[in-house]
């Protein structure tokens, strides 16, 4: 089972500090008893706790992507319709699988000629719902995976990604390594496919506790010295190195990484090389997918290359900033200005473009994975996933597409316009 043995060796030397600041402010001694009960029992003290003192952070924070990557399967988390003729799956003329609601929970209930073959309750839900949602349920103290996912931009049941598109499987198994980048911290025992749960011991999302540390000791520290306004016992990113920052991100979005220490080791700020090795050619960009590697393709960019940029100078991890192409251009025109001479070259523009307003459609394009083909009940709509590439640079195709796209909206407004008029 991993531990977190450094915290607890910080807690230890903080539990005595602590004590010994009580005995001298005279605070009152149950009361402390209980906080370091509190620590003692788990480094974590729960994003929750973050709340009274960074209140604004914390509201702002839980309605980010990281924060809804993993939950409880319960309605107010599931996404898709459980409705007649709007919850099936169909893989073929014979077999098809329904998503039921059921007293004790939501359930995916396989049927083989119309005969009931296997059926398993939506335990956790994986992913935030902002493009899709895959779902796991519990087999003992293990995790697997079910076979229906669900499409969030086109609202429709679809094949999890892994799984074949014409047979009913629910046997993919979740390790400990899978939850890792989808939650804050999980009690398990064994390595790999070997992976057993305690299953009331997951933190769910990527809470405040996964990029800032372990908070139990800080939050107990604080509240017996509430007038003290250096942070203590948690992790500030912002004096992080640049390495440090980078790796901090980089441990789930470089893609497939082999693993070199137990799950749940690797903590910000520590050397991300130590803890798994990459399971791709760093040195072959182009063959890097747009899926899961953004780490991989943002290093292979020309602006990162020849700046100091990093992750978090364009995302801001506490708020939620999606479908914001003018708060994203702005960030890139920070660098790339008419003082700098570093503008877009684009002539010809066409009436209705605003180049400060929408940069990452031509120089970050959403592009289709070749790792995820997501099979729909409507065949006409099956897709590849489409992700937006974190290789800043010039795609002429895309950004053709583009072009066309702002003339087409540009005409339909007018010819809107000239209606309303007659």
């Amino acid at each position: 089972m991993p531990v977190l043995k450094k915290y607890y060796y910080t807690i230890c030397i903080i539990l005595v500090f602590v004590y010994a600041g009580s005995l001298l402010s005279g605070f009152n001694y149950k009361s402390q008893s209980k906080e370091i009960a509190d620590i003692v029992d788990s480094p974590f003290a729960g994003s929750a706790s973050c709340q009274s003192c960074h209140k604004e952070i914390f509201e702002s924070h839980i309605r980010t992507a990281h924060f809804r990557t993993s939950k409880p399967g319960s309605a107010e988390y599931i996404k898709g319709s459980f409705t007649p003729g709007r919850n099936k799956f169909k893989y073929n003329k014979l077999m098809d699988v329904v998503m039921e609601k059921k007293d004790s929970g939501f359930f995916q209930t396989a049927y083989i000629n119309g005969v009931e073959y296997q059926s398993e309750r939506m335990d956790i839900v994986i992913g935030s719902g902002k493009k899709g949602q895959t779902y796991l349920y519990w087999n003992g103290n293990t995790l697997l995976q079910l076979p229906v996912s669900y499409y969030v931009p086109l609202q429709s049941w679809c094949n999890s990604p892994g799984y074949s598109t014409n047979l009913i499987r629910y046997d993919r198994i979740i390790t400990a390594y899978c939850i890792e980048c989808h939650g804050t911290y999980a009690v398990t025992e064994g390595e790999g496919n070997k992976t057993i749960f305690d299953t009331e011991g997951i933190i769910f999302g990527v809470d405040c506790e996964r990029c800032h540390g372990p908070a139990a000791a800080h939050v107990s520290f604080h509240r017996i010295h509430p007038v003290e306004k250096r942070a203590a016992f948690i992790i500030n990113p912002k004096k992080l190195t640049r390495s440090q920052q980078l790796d901090a991100c980089a441990f789930c979005h470089s893609g497939l990484r082999k693993p070199i220490k137990p799950a749940f080791s690797f903590m910000v700020g520590d050397k991300l090389d130590e803890f798994s090795s990459p399971a791709y050619n760093e040195d072959s960009a182009s063959a890097l997918d747009v899926h899961g590697n953004q780490y991989g393709l943002l290093t292979a960019s020309k602006c990162f290359r020849t700046s100091n940029m990093n992750c978090s100078s364009c995302h801001n991890v506490h708020n939620e900033e999606v479908n914001a192409p003018a708060l994203f251009s702005q960030r890139c025109m920070s660098c790339h200005n008419e003082t700098s001479h570093s503008t877009c070259k684009l002539t010809n523009k066409p009436a209705g473009l605003s180049l400060s307003d929408n940069c990452v459609d031509c120089h970050m394009p959403l592009l289709p994975s070749s790792k995820i083909f997501l099979q729909l009940n409507d065949p006409k709509k099956s897709t590849p996933d489409f992700v937006r590439t974190h290789r800043i640079g010039i795609y002429p195709k895309q950004t053709q597409e583009y072009i066309e796209k702002i003339k087409t909206s540009t005409f339909d407004s007018r010819h809107h316009k000239n209606l309303q008029l007659q």
